[in-house]
């Protein structure tokens, strides 16, 4: 193997790789991270936690891909919690809470493509109003309270099965992967991202792009919340305040460049799984809250230099 392959093999799974080696690490250094007797933590990561981030996750990076940045996804999927959460206590009818969520994830998404494409204003001060918005508009609804009864059939629908969550999630994926790598659309965003100017000028329709991009966004996020919601049993307002910083970091971790035109829906799996077990394993190995936020915030910056490093040796290569 001549050193141009085997540099592009490890740049391709450089990611996995890491991962690999910190589920090793962690189930090395604790037994209570993994072990033939303890199968519950790992399980609980997969089944559990792994499928609301890695479908945050997507969202985000389908947006980075087009140069920006999406904060309002914790206080869309707060707001649409709760929406969804009064449908269902107000009717017990899980389907339409469902398509409200999705009403709601839609009118969210298309208002944010509309003021990035149409308004011009650049998405991270979009995005970054509408999470405060969004997040005024579910206290004033709930008032700070919490909804529990959903009636008896919703959370049924989607914890029957404990691989529920994560099947559903994967269905998502492999859809999400297929539109970007397989269609027109998908083509469209990658060279929007790459470069507007050019795009517009070889025919696309970019301002399109964007509307089209925030409305699957919103979508996504719709669902997510459903699955939230039955997950968590309840909705309440103040619900996925971190969920914008978790996503950015599970995204650029996972080897999607910020300065778009490249990102994959496999960057956004490896990536979150990459935050997932890192933030467990140090939990387990009994590190300070403190010192894992520094750790994260490192291991993110190092990710982004990585990348960089990585984009300049296959450009050496080509």
């Amino acid at each position: 193997m001549t050193n141009a392959k085997f540099r592009n093999l490890f740049m391709k799974y450089s990611r996995l790789l890491v991962l690999i080696l910190l589920v090793v690490f962690f189930a090395a250094a604790t037994k209570t991270f993994w072990g033939p007797d303890n199968w519950g933590n790992v399980s609980n990561i997969v089944l559990q936690q792994a499928p609301f981030t890695i479908l945050l996750a997507i969202c985000m990076t389908l947006v980075i891909v087009l140069k920006g940045f999406d904060l309002s996804i914790g206080s869309a999927v707060a707001l649409i919690s709760c929406v969804a959460g009064m449908v269902l206590n107000k009717t017990y009818n899980p389907w339409l809470a469902i398509l409200a969520a999705l009403i709601l994830g839609a009118v969210i998404g298309i208002a944010n493509g509309i003021l990035v494409a149409y308004v011009e204003v650049p998405t991270f001060i979009v995005t970054f109003s509408m999470q405060w918005i969004l997040r005024g508009i579910a206290m004033v609804l709930l008032g700070g309270k919490q909804i529990y009864d959903f009636g008896p059939t919703f959370r049924n629908i989607f914890t029957s099965s404990r691989y529920t969550f994560l099947i559903l999630m994967a269905v998502i994926a492999i859809l999400m992967a297929l539109l970007l790598s397989k269609t027109v659309f998908g083509r469209e965003v990658y060279a929007t991202g790459t470069n507007q100017d050019a795009a517009r000028m070889s025919g696309i329709r970019v301002k399109r792009v964007y509307i089209m991009a925030f409305l699957i966004n919103g979508l996504i996020i719709a669902f997510t919340s459903v699955l939230y919601i039955a997950n968590l049993g309840t909705a309440e307002p103040i619900i996925g305040e971190n969920f914008p910083m978790t996503a950015i970091a599970a995204t650029l971790v996972g080897g999607t460049a910020v300065s778009g035109g490249s990102g994959k829906v496999s960057n956004a799996v490896i990536g979150s799984l990459i935050m997932l077990v890192l933030t467990n394993g140090m939990i387990h190995l009994g590190v300070p809250s403190e010192w894992q936020q520094v750790m994260i915030g490192a291991i993110i910056v190092l990710s982004v230099v990585a990348e960089r490093g990585m984009q300049k040796i296959s450009v050496e290569i080509v």
